[in-house]
C-alpha cells in the first residue's frame, strides 16, 4: 500500500505521539507510562527476544526525545521470559504486582498461550509481538489482547499468490516440510493459493505430493532425491531453522539448484542465510516480517538506521519492528484516549492507525489481530556483495484479502 506524503506526514506525527498536540494529564499522573516487555533474553529464542528488547527500547527512546506521551515518558520494563511458558506467567504475575497494566509479549506462540487468558477482565492490556499461533486471536481471544503479527494464513496465501504473478511460468511445484501438522498445513495453504491464482488466468498447475521428513533429521539426501526426480520446476521448502540451512546446503551439491527455476520459502531470513550464501539458490521468494530498504516508510527508514547502528547487521530481525511498532501503538492509544485505563486503550487501539516501521498499525476489531500489510521479498546468492546475497525484488500486500475470518472465542478450522 502506496502512502501519499501527506499521509506520510501525518501518519509520522501520530506515531512520535509526543509531537502533537494531546490531552495533557494531570500532575498526579505525570509519572511515566510503564510497559512490560516479556521475552526471551535467555534460551533458544534469546536472538528473537533480543531483538524484541531492542525494538521496544528504541520505539521508547523515539517517543521520550519528542516530549513523551500527554507530558509522560514511557519506561520499558524488561522480563526474561527463558522461553518457557511457566517463566512468562511468573514475569507477568511480578509486574502485575508492582503496578505494571501494559504489557507487551512474544515472540515465541507458546508463552503467549499461556499467558493471554490471564488478561482477561483484568485493567491489563497485552500486545503480542511476533506469535502467529492462529489460537491467540480465536479460541483464546479475549478484548484485553491484541496481536502485532499476521497468522500463518494471510501470509502463506499471499506467498501463493505473488509466486503466481512473479514466476507464471512456473506450473509445477512441489513441497518438502517436516511430518508436523502446522508445516503441512502452512505448504497446503501455499499450494491452495498458487493454484487458485493460476486458475484465476486460466492456467492448470501441477501440484504434487509433500515430501516429508522428520524435524532436526538433518540428512534430506533421499528428499533432495525425489525432489529432482519430481520434473517439478517450483520447489516450497517449509522446513524451519537449521533443518532449512542443512537442506540448501545439501540440496546445492545434489544441483537442485539447477532443475529449479524458483524456490519458495516459509521462513527465510538473510541473517541466517548469508551463512550459507554459497549455497543459497538464485531465486527464492519468502515472507518477510519487516524490509527496510527501498521502502518510502520514514518511520521504518528511521528504525532501519538506528537498529542496524544497533545490531551491526543490514538485515536486522523483524521482532525488532514488530515490538517498536506495538510501543508505539500501545503510546498512541494512550495518547488519544487520555488514559492509560484498559478499557480506554483497548477502545483507542481497536480504532488506531499509527504509522509503524511495518506500515499502518491496526487490528481487526472483532478478534484484535493485526490487518496491516505483508511483505515478500525476493533475493538470491550474490557473490560480489558484502554479504554474499542480493534482494532481487520486494511485494507488499494488504494482509485484510488473505486473512481467515474473525471467529473470537471459537477455533479457526483451516480448510
Amino acid at each position: 500500500m502506496k502512502l501519499s506524503r501527506r499521509q506520510f506526514s501525518g501518519a509520522l506525527a501520530s506515531a512520535m505521539v509526543g509531537v502533537v498536540a494531546g490531552p495533557r494529564l494531570g500532575r498526579a499522573e505525570a509519572k511515566p507510562i510503564r510497559i512490560g516487555v516479556i521475552t526471551s533474553l535467555t534460551g533458544f529464542a534469546q536472538i528473537y527476544g533480543e531483538a524484541n528488547r531492542i525494538g521496544a527500547e528504541i520505539a521508547a527512546e523515539r517517543i521520550n526525545a519528542a516530549g513523551g506521551v500527554g507530558g509522560r515518558k514511557i519506561e520499558i520494563v524488561l522480563r526474561d521470559d527463558k522461553a518457557s511458558s511457566d517463566s512468562t506467567v511468573a514475569a507477568f504475575r511480578d509486574l502485575a504486582a508492582q503496578g505494571v497494566r501494559l504489557f507487551l509479549a512474544g515472540p515465541i506462540s507458546s508463552t503467549v498461550v499461556a499467558l493471554a487468558p490471564l488478561f482477561k477482565d483484568t485493567d491489563n492490556v497485552l500486545i503480542a509481538a511476533g506469535p502467529n499461533n492462529l489460537s491467540i486471536t480465536h479460541e483464546l481471544f479475549n478484548k484485553n489482547v491484541f496481536r502485532l503479527q499476521l497468522t500463518s494464513v494471510p501470509v502463506f496465501a499471499g506467498l501463493g499468490k505473488v509466486v503466481a504473478d512473479k514466476a507464471p511460468e512456473v506450473r509445477d511445484w512441489i513441497a518438502i516440510s517436516s511430518d508436523q501438522q502446522a508445516n503441512i498445513d502452512l505448504s497446503n495453504i501455499f499450494m491452495a493459493s498458487l493454484k487458485k491464482a493460476h486458475a484465476a488466468k486460466g492456467v492448470d498447475v501441477t501440484i504434487r505430493d509433500i515430501v516429508l521428513t522428520k524435524a532436526g533429521a538433518g540428512d534430506f539426501r533421499a528428499q533432495i532425491s525425489s525432489l529432482m526426480n519430481s520434473g517439478a520446476t517450483g520447489v516450497l521448502n517449509s522446513l524451519v531453522g537449521s533443518d532449512s540451512l542443512t537442506f540448501y546446503k545439501q540440496a546445492k551439491s545434489f544441483g537442485l539448484d539447477r532443475k529449479v527455476k524458483v524456490f519458495a520459502d516459509v521462513s527465510a531470513n538473510l541473517n541466517s542465510m548469508k551463512t550459507i550464501a554459497s549455497a543459497v539458490p538464485q531465486s527464492v521468494w519468502t515472507p518477510y516480517y519487516w524490509y527496510a530498504q527501498g521502502d518510502g516508510n520514514p518511520v521504518s527508514q528511521e528504525l532501519y538506521k538506528i537498529a542496524t547502528e544497533r545490531t551491526g547487521t543490514p538485515f536486522p530481525y523483524g521482532f525488532i519492528a514488530l515490538a517498536h511498532d506495538s510501543v508505539i501503538a500501545l503510546a498512541d492509544a494512550i495518547r488519544r484516549a487520555g488514559s492509560d485505563s484498559a478499557p480506554a486503550v483497548i477502545a483507542a487501539l481497536e480504532e488506531g492507525r499509527p504509522l509503524g516501521a511495518v506500515g499502518p498499525v491496526v487490528f481487526r476489531k472483532e478478534d484484535h489481530t493485526y490487518t496491516g500489510e505483508m511483505t515478500f521479498i525476493n533475493f538470491g546468492a550474490a557473490p560480489k556483495e558484502p554479504e554474499g546475497l542480493q534482494v532481487n525484488d520486494v511485494v507488499r500486500l494488504l494482509s485484510i484479502d488473505y486473512i481467515e475470518p474473525a471467529t473470537p472465542g471459537l477455533p479457526y478450522i483451516l480448510k
